[in-house]
């Protein structure tokens, strides 16, 4: 019995498990940044929890700081070993960022990526776009486009999001999309008004995961949803276990004046089921399963009672 019971924990506990996918502006991480303790140790469970991370305003120049990320992240967390996939610096001039994906290289693997070809230069740092597998057979792969926009031109380069959209489309039919990133999508930025005239608003399929309410800033004197996840297809909508934007001042005790050493931002995340809602083989192993576990806990009958 012990060990039907202990494998049906494990089925339990399997069962409940989502896959995470995370958007995270770290704030101008440079060499000089991950290189401090603390912060480097709040990077690191910042990205435990998620099973693929897209972090932003990456600026190394000296292509170090991903590296030592990386080896600390696999010291720290035994769910790994976690695998980067970068973009080049990217930018108009000699500010210039990367897109860098972080992910759990046992649970996903990349497929393709490309850097949007951006003929009309609509974008001050073109989308990366990559295609990962997942731990799904109801969705075995989608397609991640991240996007951190100028604050100065957000509503173009939104809508021109969605050409990148359709450029994905016609590379992979079929695929599921997420969009995700710094959109600098409220408040001065891009007025609520604003919000609901874009093409991926006004356009049918695109669900936006993080409400407009959310608040994806650290400082206490702001409210605003400028970080966004985006699902397009059925398929991930229907696997959308829950979508927030994850307070890590609070998860981790730390002051404003220590979270803003790591970021104005908080992560924003989705989670994935790993099969569809009211899916049967889970239900079926314990169905199979209980009557053994329960069967030593009924007293057997050894004859007629008196």
């Amino acid at each position: 019995m012990p060990a039907l019971a202990a494998l049906l924990l494990v089925l339990l506990a399997g069962g409940a498990q989502a896959f995470r996918i995370c958007a995270f502006n770290a704030q101008r991480l440079t060499l000089a940044k991950v290189a401090r303790e603390p912060v480097l140790d709040t990077l690191v469970r910042i990205l435990a929890r998620c099973d693929i991370t897209v972090l932003q305003e990456v600026v190394d120049s000296s292509g170090s700081a991903i590296p030592l990320l990386l080896r600390d992240l696999n010291r720290f967390d035994a769910s790994g070993p976690y695998m980067q996939l970068s973009s080049s610096l990217l930018g108009r001039s000699t500010y210039m960022e990367k897109y860098v994906y972080i992910y759990r290289s046992h649970k996903t693997q990349v497929l393709q990526s490309y850097v949007y070809d951006d003929k009309d230069d609509l974008f001050a740092r073109e989308p990366f776009v990559a295609r990962f597998t997942l731990p799904s057979k109801v969705l075995p792969s989608l397609v991640l486009v991240p996007l951190h926009t100028t604050p100065k031109a957000v509503e173009k380069e939104l809508n021109a999001l969605y050409q990148v959209f359709l450029n994905v489309t016609r590379c992979w039919p079929g695929e599921d999309v997420i969009l995700l990133g710094d959109f600098n999508a409220d408040c001065a930025s891009l007025p609520k008004k604003r919000l609901g005239e874009l093409t991926l608003r006004t356009r049918e399929g695109f669900l936006w995961a993080i409400p407009d309410g959310a608040d994806t800033t650290v400082r206490a004197s702001t409210h605003c949803a400028y970080d966004r996840i985006v699902l397009y297809g059925e398929r991930s909508q229907g696997l959308l276990r829950a979508a927030t934007a994850f307070d890590f001042p609070r998860s981790f005790q730390l002051s404003e004046e220590e979270a803003l050493n790591i970021s104005d931002h908080y992560p924003v995340e989705v989670e994935l089921n790993h099969a569809a809602p009211g899916g049967q083989p889970l239900s079926l192993v314990v169905a199979l399963l209980l009557p053994s576990l329960l069967l030593p806990l009924v007293p057997t009958q050894l004859g007629p009672t008196a």
